[in-house]
């Protein structure tokens, strides 16, 4: 409910913004045409747990862990309007033991990465006249390489099974934009509509398993990608 509300917050300003004119913007602003930006953010994230009991299965040992590393570089064309590009780098590890209602054991590995590259065209509304506090909004399209191996050791079988998927998105991404300080800066955007081509293909011990093509139409806002990044910014033009 929060999101929905930050969202509906962010199109109300937004309007009403534009209604009420363009706010003058000082030569001296945070967004001046022909300045670059290079920005910097990443995670990581660490998960153990023991013992805990699922519907079908208990898990009597897990550990998770992975990390992210995303790069982004943007060009103002004008100091409303940028062209700009992102890389993102996404590894994870997966531990497990199981144990099924039969008593019967399963060790589980699974190793996966992620690697999403794009492009996009940004603009931005000033909320102040020396554009330190910005609504921004993102449209643009990113190619998506999702590839994993999981392995599963019961009965002294071994199973392992490689999973590649790849994706086509188109998205569209408003949010809020503060500049902290020169070349410091926090944004808080959320993921309202996105188009997505994916192939996902499927090999079990060396031998093609399955292939699964599929066209999703979101439009709907997601509760669950509420983004909130914090950047340096390093002015590379003039």
């Amino acid at each position: 409910m929060k999101r929905l509300i930050f969202t509906f917050f962010i199109f109300f300003i937004g309007g009403k913004a534009v209604a009420q004119n363009e706010i003058t913007v000082a030569k001296n602003s945070f967004l001046r045409e022909g300045v670059a930006f290079a920005g910097f953010s990443g995670g990581a994230s660490l998960r153990e747990s023991e013992n805990e009991n699922l519907l079908l299965v208990t898990i009597q040992q897990q550990s998770k862990k992975g990390y992210n590393l995303i790069f982004a570089g943007v060009y103002l064309l004008k100091p409303d309007l940028a062209v700009g590009a992102g890389m993102r780098f996404d590894q994870s590890r997966i531990s497990k033991t199981l144990v099924d209602p039969d008593g019967i054991i399963s060790e589980v590995r699974v190793a996966g990465s992620i690697i999403t590259s794009s492009v996009y065209v940004k603009n931005f509304i000033p909320l102040t006249t020396n554009g330190r506090i910005n609504l921004y909004n993102i449209a643009g399209i990113a190619w998506v390489a999702d590839r994993s191996t999981s392995e599963n050791f019961s009965q002294g079988v071994l199973t392992r099974t490689y999973t590649r998927k790849n994706a086509l998105q188109l998205g569209i991404s408003p949010g809020i934009q503060v500049f902290v300080v020169d070349g410091f800066a926090t944004e808080v955007g959320v993921n309202v509509a996105g188009l997505s081509a994916t192939r996902k293909e499927i090999a079990v011990n060396g031998v093609d398993d399955s292939s699964v093509d599929t066209l999703d139409l979101d439009l709907r806002v997601n509760i669950l990608s509420l983004n909130i990044s914090f950047y340096y910014y390093f002015p590379i033009g003039k």
